[in-house]
């Protein structure tokens, strides 16, 4: 165990890296990511908000299934998604020190990440697919509820996961209870 002043032992992923990279390879794969989007999709608008965070970092690995729009929008946004809160989930504990700072640091980082990767990958989209590729999700003229979708999805899904990103980051920062007390003989009466 590491004391005060002591340098903390080299880790290869931090705690939040490793939640991100296990719900993404969880979560977002085509297989599992299919069986809940049919699991949800009876729900009422409750479920909206769980429907976006296990929606949000799909990944897709046929082309023909998912369509050429949604299989490079969706990659495009996790592979943004990952890279760009892998290299500040790396780095948020260098910059913050005390745990309530590094909590709200990590969900503000998160949620950067998604709406950046959002609208990104929408831009790229719009600019790369014809028009008929993408029109079930993008209706021509109607660039604005596209990207003011994307850009509420995406700011959802930051701040909730990210709040849970937060969390298991915040509480690994915390140090380890001391549990030992200090033995008091009782007072004496007289």
């Amino acid at each position: 165990m590491t004391g005060q002043g002591e340098p903390h032992p080299h880790r290869w992923f931090s705690p939040g890296v490793a939640v991100l990279a296990g719900f993404v390879l969880l979560v977002g794969n085509p297989w599992v990511n299919t069986e809940l989007a049919v699991a949800l999709s009876s729900s009422g608008s409750a479920a909206r908000v769980v429907d976006v965070v296990l929606s949000y970092p799909s990944w897709h690995v046929d082309v023909d299934r998912a369509g050429p729009f949604l299989f490079w929008f969706a990659n495009l946004r996790t592979v943004l998604f990952v890279l760009l809160a892998v290299a500040g989930l790396s780095r948020v504990s260098r910059w913050v020190s005390e745990t309530a700072g590094l909590f709200v640091a990590t969900v503000g980082l998160t949620a950067l990440s998604a709406v950046v990767a959002g609208l990104a990958s929408g831009v790229v989209m719009v600019a790369l697919l014809d028009p008929g590729a993408s029109l079930p999700y993008l209706i021509p003229g109607q660039f604005e509820d596209f990207f003011l979708s994307r850009l509420s999805s995406s700011a959802m899904f930051g701040v909730l996961f990210g709040s849970v990103l937060g969390a298991v980051v915040a509480l690994q920062r915390r140090g380890p209870v001391n549990r030992e007390r200090r033995a008091e003989a009782p007072k004496s009466l007289w």
